[in-house]
């Protein structure tokens, strides 16, 4: 893992850190904690993040009930719809773990504008992303609802995701750091707010960093 380049190496963090919220608060109070060590490739650092990754990859496999996940339910696909979509629209400029850190921000700030999400933990969300060097938001986002065809919008991404499932919709959304909740539609007017307050998020600590 010493020879990736920066954008994959912080990407696998990404994925980390979604297993975390999903799984374990306490290995994303613990990611939070090394954040510095992990952007600047501290080896002892990732190899322990991958040791817990897996771990909790296995206990899930193990206990879940459906390890081949057959079913409609794929928590592991945690801020997925928007980064396959993203991805796609963007020609694939953004790699997979950038793509999933941004839809994972996304749905994050979703929950939160719902009332699920507790401010402080989705600020916690936001913060960490950000500290390990990795994106909350992309431009392709809000543009994308501008082009043309019901398939450029990253929108779309929500119907393909329920193809994707067989037919059910199924989105891992969080009630708080390591608990997540399944729910089963997603108010595009409420993506799109989000994605405006992302936006801004991103431009404010973007600024405040340049100026410090």
């Amino acid at each position: 893992i010493s020879k990736l380049p920066d954008r994959e190496w912080r990407g696998g963090i990404s994925e980390a850190i979604k297993v975390a919220l999903l799984k374990d608060a306490g290995f994303f109070a613990w990611i939070e904690a090394h954040a510095t060590a992990l952007r600047e490739r501290d080896t002892e650092a990732m190899d322990w993040l991958i040791y817990r990754c897996a771990e909790l990859h296995l206990q899930h496999i193990a206990t879940s009930g459906d390890p081949f996940e057959f079913g409609s339910s794929r928590p592991l696909d945690f801020g997925h719809w928007a980064a396959h979509k993203l991805e796609q629209i963007s020609d694939y400029a953004w790699r997979h773990g950038e793509a999933v850190a941004i839809g994972i921000a996304l749905d994050s700030t979703y929950a939160w504008k719902l009332g699920m999400l507790p401010e402080d933990d989705w600020r916690r969300i936001l913060d960490l992303f950000m500290a390990v060097g990795l994106p909350i938001s992309a431009p392709e986002m809000l543009e994308s609802l501008q082009r043309e065809g019901t398939s450029a919008s990253i929108l779309s991404g929500l119907n393909e995701f329920r193809e994707h499932l067989g037919g059910e919709l199924t989105i891992m959304l969080l009630e708080g750091i390591g608990h997540g909740v399944e729910v089963h539609q997603m108010d595009e007017r409420v993506i799109i707010e989000s994605m405006r307050v992302l936006k801004a998020e991103h431009e404010a600590r973007t600024t405040t960093g340049a100026m410090s």
